[in-house]
This record gives C-alpha cells, sequence and structure tokens, in this order.
C-alpha cells in the first residue's frame, strides 16, 4: 500500500482531503494548529504525581515539625486555623503569617511551595473581596472615585451619587488575604511535614471517626493509582493520534475518557475493598512506629497554645 500524499509532503498538505492544513502533523508541532487538551491532561497528570512524590520527600526531612507528634502537629495548627479566623487586627494577621514562614524554613518546605499558596489566594480573594471594597457594600472614606451615577435611584433602590473604594473596604479585602493566608500556609505546613499514615494515625488517635479517616486513607493510597491509569488512558490516545483534532473533538474524547476512568475505578476499588475485607481489614490504621507523646511534643503544643491565647488577647 502507498502512503497518503499529506503524509509523503508534509509542507503541503492536501487541502481536498479530509485533513485540512490546520490540523496538520506539522502545523500542530510549530503549535500554529488547536491546542491539544489531551497533551495538556498527561502534563497536569505528571505533575500532581510529582507533587505527591514530593510531599513525601518533604517529610522525610530532618525538620523541625517534622519531629513533633502529628497529635501535637493536628491541635496546635488547626487550633491556630480556628484563631485565626476570630482575629481582626492586621498587625496580629501578619505576625501569624510570619510565624508560619519561620515554621516552614525550619522546616525544610521548599519556599516554592509557599508561594503557590501566593499565586492561588489572591485570585480565589479577588473573586470574592471585589465587591467589598466598594462603598455599596462596606460605607467608609472614599479612596478611589470610580464612578458618576446620573441618578441616585436603580428602580426601588436608593444608591449613592458615586461609586468609590472605600478605607473599610480595603481594610476588610486586605483582612480577608492574610486571614485566607495564614489557614492555607498552616493547612500546608501540617500536610506537608507529616507522613500520610502517621497523619491519619494521629487523627485517628484523637477521636477521629473510623469510617471518616478509613476513607481518607483509602483516597491518599488509591490517588496515585488513579492518576496513573487517567494517564495511560489519555497516552493510549497520543500514541494512536496521527494529527491533532479539533478542540470540539478533543473535548468529547476527554468527557468519554472521564466516564471510562470512572468505570474502570469502579470496579477496581469494588475488588480492592473486598480483598482486603478477606484479609482481615477493619478500618484501623496501624503503624510500626506507634506515635508517642515525648518532651519537645509538649513544649510545641504549650507553645501553640501560648501563641493562640497572645492572639485573642492582642487581635
Amino acid at each position: 500500500m502507498s502512503l497518503p500524499p499529506w503524509m509523503l509532503d508534509r509542507t503541503r498538505p492536501d487541502t481536498s482531503s479530509s485533513i485540512t492544513a490546520e490540523a496538520s502533523v506539522p502545523e500542530a508541532q510549530h503549535g500554529r494548529g488547536p491546542r491539544n487538551i489531551v497533551r495538556r491532561a498527561v502534563g497536569s497528570f505528571a505533575k500532581l504525581l510529582e507533587e505527591l512524590l514530593a510531599n513525601d520527600a518533604i517529610a522525610a526531612e530532618p525538620g523541625l515539625l517534622q519531629q513533633i507528634d502529628p497529635r501535637a502537629k493536628v491541635i496546635g495548627l488547626i487550633g491556630l486555623v480556628v484563631v485565626t479566623t476570630l482575629v481582626h487586627q492586621l498587625t496580629t494577621l501578619a505576625l501569624t503569617y510570619g510565624l508560619c514562614l519561620l515554621l516552614a524554613a525550619l522546616s525544610a518546605i521548599p519556599p516554592r511551595r509557599i508561594l503557590r499558596v501566593w499565586l492561588a489566594i489572591p485570585l480565589f480573594s479577588a473573586a470574592i473581596m471585589l465587591p467589598a471594597l466598594l462603598n455599596i457594600v462596606t460605607p467608609g472614606h472614599p479612596v478611589l472615585t470610580l464612578w458618576h451615577f446620573a441618578a441616585p435611584n436603580l428602580g426601588p433602590w436608593r444608591i449613592p451619587p458615586t461609586l468609590t473604594i472605600t478605607d473599610s473596604g480595603i481594610f476588610v479585602a486586605l483582612r480577608f488575604v492574610l486571614r485566607a493566608a495564614v489557614c492555607v500556609t498552616l493547612a500546608l505546613l501540617l500536610t506537608t511535614s507529616t507522613r500520610t499514615h502517621r497523619l491519619f494515625r494521629g487523627l485517628r488517635a484523637l477521636g477521629v471517626p473510623m469510617l471518616f479517616v478509613m476513607l481518607l486513607s483509602m483516597m491518599e493510597r488509591y490517588l496515585t493509582v488513579f492518576v496513573r491509569a487517567a494517564e495511560e488512558i489519555h497516552l493510549a490516545k497520543i500514541s494512536r493520534s496521527i494529527v491533532v483534532t479539533g478542540i470540539s473533538r478533543e473535548q468529547a474524547w476527554v468527557a468519554a475518557g472521564m466516564g471510562a476512568l470512572f468505570r474502570r475505578t469502579q470496579s477496581l476499588g469494588q475488588a480492592v475493598y473486598l480483598a482486603m475485607v478477606s484479609r482481615g481489614y477493619t478500618g484501623e490504621i496501624y503503624t510500626l512506629d506507634e506515635p508517642r507523646w515525648k518532651d519537645t511534643d509538649w513544649a510545641f503544643l504549650m507553645i501553640a497554645v501560648g501563641f493562640a491565647v497572645i492572639m485573642l488577647i492582642v487581635g
């Protein structure tokens, strides 16, 4: 069998065939064709697997928080998260965030992990707190005038003659951003500096229901399996594709792949659960190194409680 003309002459693909010039191989290689959703999905799966492996590597480092008992970290750091939601002073929130950065440095957590938090928080906060900057939502002294209204009424509602950004709105927005940054960073410190099986064992020792901990452990254990399965499905699609199709067909294939992955993971999860039950699994988590309270754990917990009390008094 002879090769089709569009495979022999890559510089001038046959426009009369069903494969158009926009979907040809050379243009897809040079990036002039439609962006391949499948390739982006494969890249996202690989990045997720890399982050999961990086968390285990950070938890194995000889840092400060890595040496603390998981139960003490859960009580201390989650307690600080709760206290942070009650603090109103910007100075107190800024000092608390400085403490989080200090703990991250002493625990050998890479700065890029903290920077990712700051990349996500402004985008999330802006969508929520933009209306709070305006005098319609948060009255106060005007800082920046945005618009002058010709009529003071909008139907049955009375509106101010000008739309401005107020100082009180800026204060509310900054407080929300700092609160979110502190809470997310504390949660990041807890999950990054603790191995998952030790964290779940600590949660169970603190009285968290067995069913909740079991679901978390199963999700964490087989998350990598499901991600690899999804990656294999997308790699199989790429290895069997000669040209990049249109974005609508790529989206339709991704939707069909999601359904296939759901059926595959459902059958796999059922088989794994039955295998675990047949081997005596009851839902409890056991580790070779059972957690024991040490003097450093008590000291960390007392420091966390003392700092939380100071935050409440000052902030």
